[in-house]
Parts: structure tokens; sequence; C-alpha cells
């Protein structure tokens, strides 16, 4: 699989060739950004949380870290259900407010730290949390504006994976 980028878009290159625009934030210097990049250590495709002593995985399911390329490849889309099921090897599905705390409420689309957790798709800003709603519905984190919400465990949204420890 090729990323090569263009005009603001990235090719992906798999079985069939597709254009998807990146996302880039809109910051505002009004609102204090939460997340600062001092805040993580950055390594390869890893990132450690200073304030919450938790790793996150760099890129969101369905992508690879590829050093200087970054985030490569589609992000997956799933259920809740498959989404719980990707935790192996100690990487496990965050909580509702283990999620929420990549927030970065001064910046939209995404509001999120894009030099720690770059590859964001404007289109797969959804993303499950853990933790459910009630039986039918569990909490995920938008990161288009920082939102949170219940939504059907049917619904298909992204996935970040994290870890306890470092």
């Amino acid at each position: 699989m090729r990323a090569l980028k263009a005009f603001g878009y990235v090719l992906i290159m798999t079985s069939a060739p597709m254009w998807v625009r990146p996302a880039y934030a809109d910051c505002s210097g009004t609102h204090p950004n939460r997340t600062p990049t001092t805040r993580f250590v950055i390594h390869d495709g890893q990132v450690y949380d200073t304030r919450t002593k938790l790793t996150w995985q760099r890129c969101s399911v369905g992508q690879t870290w590829r050093g200087s390329a970054g985030c490569v490849g589609a992000i997956d889309q799933m259920s809740w259900s498959d989404a719980m099921s990707r935790a192996t090897d100690g990487w496990r599905l965050p909580t509702k407010d283990e999620l929420a705390t990549l927030i970065s409420p001064a910046c939209r689309n995404p509001a999120i730290n894009e030099e720690a957790f770059p590859g964001m798709a404007l289109d797969k800003l959804w993303y499950w949390s853990s933790t459910p709603y009630d039986d039918s519905t569990a909490w995920n984190v938008g990161f288009g504006h920082g939102s949170i919400y219940g939504c059907f465990r049917w619904f298909a949204n992204s996935v970040r994976l994290v870890r306890s420890n470092r």
C-alpha cells in the first residue's frame, strides 16, 4: 500500500485507488489547548501521555505507522462489538473518559493534536469507547468538534487503541 500527496489530497493505493481528503485542524487561539505536544512522548507509532500515564497507538485501526510518511492506509470503521474484539496484546478500546482526554477544544475538524495523532480523516472522526451507554448503545467521541455521544452499537465508527502501561 502506498500513499501519494497531491493538491491537499492523499491517493491511497490499495486494491482500488481512492482519494481521501486528510483532516487539517482549524485551531483558535481563544481557547487553551488541553493537549499540547509537550504533554506527549512520541516514539514511532506510539504516544505516551505524561498526564494520564496511558500509551496510545498513533494511528487509527486500519492504518499503519510508516516513519516519515506517518499513518498510511484507510481507517477501518466497525461496529462496537468488532471494536471491542480488537483488544489484543495489552491494547484495548479506551473508556469514554480516557478517549475524551485527547480532545483539543481549541481545534475543530479534527479536535485532536495532529502532531501526536496524524492521519485523521474528516469523514471518520467518530471513535468508539469501551463504555456502554445502555443495552443497545455505547459512548463515542466525535473529534470533529470534540463532542461525546451515545451511539447504536451496530453503527460503524473508527477505533484508536490504548494500553495502561508504557
